[in-house]
């Protein structure tokens, strides 16, 4: 030990191990709330423009006609009958939209509930894309019967928020053919410049509550909140109907939705486990991974955009209509296959 070295202290080694792993955690959280921002606001930013954009070309009728049968059905306003075509491309630019006509006076509380839940039917369709390359060559029938079953509690969610809507919202009218607006209508590039004015309002409103929020959640990402539900949650698949080996899915799942798939076929393959068994596990699996799901990134996606209480309500209504349907679906194939 050179003079003037202070002396070896085993507590000082230990806090200095503790504050460079707290500094690993905020670079951590801060590289993946620039990633959230980058994915998530130029999105959001388009959203509200091509609202605004809508609003001053006048043709939100026209677009929305096609999801007529939809919005006349849910009392509805025909201006959510554009967003709901939008959710088919881009979940977060629809709700974005909403946004953007609730503020301005376009649409009321209710129907910006009714409007955001049918806006997650397109998501839930979609699922197609990873779903069926991966689920069906590797699970067979089984596979598709696990998707099928996904896609038809999206239909019959879907369907409740509707009929929900038709009891509690006003009627607005029948559908009718969109009518010629009084005056004008503008060229594209004096509707886009006429539109950046109320976007940028908007945004301001929007995005002030939506860059804390995400960075929040990636702050408590990093720490390992979500990691820990997720832990608790995979403990809690015992109370489910499925066999030991599926308990390896359901950790799988919690990883990757492909580990899942692969361990299950492979589980399949050698007899360990029946078809039977294999859907019914995958579906415990998305049940308590979606969970972890909607409070990692579907409840900072709600908040960030609708706001703390707004964007709370809407994904809990969600979550229960979601996963109540699934605890359905889960304990009658326990029961009648």
């Amino acid at each position: 030990m050179s003079c003037g070295e202070p002396p070896f202290d085993p507590g000082v080694q230990a806090e200095r191990r503790k504050m460079g792993g707290e500094a690993a955690i905020v670079s951590a959280a801060l590289g993946l709330s620039a990633e959230l921002l980058l994915r998530t606001v130029p999105i959001v930013v388009i959203g509200v423009l091509l609202a605004e954009i809508l609003i001053a070309l006048r043709i939100t009728d026209r677009i929305a006609r096609l999801a007529y049968p939809v919005t006349t059905f849910a009392h509805l306003p025909r201006e959510c009958g554009a967003s709901f075509l939008l959710a088919f491309i881009s979940p977060q630019a629809a709700d974005a939209m909403l946004v953007d006509y609730h503020q301005k006076g376009l649409i009321g509380r209710g129907e910006l509930i009714v409007a955001a839940l049918i806006n997650s039917f397109p998501s839930v369709v979609m699922h197609w894309r990873y779903l069926i390359p991966v689920y069906v060559p590797l699970l067979g029938i089984y596979g598709a019967i696990y998707f099928g079953i996904l896609m038809g509690i999206g239909f019959l969610k879907t369907g409740i928020v509707m009929l929900a809507g038709r009891m509690v919202l006003p009627e607005v009218g029948a559908p009718r053919e969109p009518e010629k607006p009084p005056g004008r209508t503008p060229p594209v590039r004096e509707a886009l410049r006429t539109s950046l004015g109320p976007t940028a309002r908007a945004l301001r409103r929007i995005l002030g509550v939506m860059v804390p929020t995400l960075i929040i959640v990636a702050f408590l990402v990093e720490a390992g909140v979500f990691d820990a539900v997720a832990a608790y949650l995979e403990g809690a698949s015992r109370l489910f109907p499925i066999p030991p080996e599926g308990l390896a899915i359901i950790a799988a799942k919690f990883g990757s939705y492909v580990a899942a798939a692969s361990l299950a076929s492979a589980l399949l393959a050698a007899g360990d486990i029946t078809g039977r068994d294999v859907v019914i596990t995958l579906l415990v699996a998305n049940l308590l991974t979606s969970i972890v799901t909607y409070l990692r990134w579907l409840g900072s996606f709600y908040v960030a955009i609708f706001g703390p209480r707004r964007g709370t309500e809407i994904m809990l209504i969600s979550v229960a209509l979601q996963d109540g349907l699934l605890l359905v679906a889960i304990f009658l194939l326990a029961w009648l296959w």
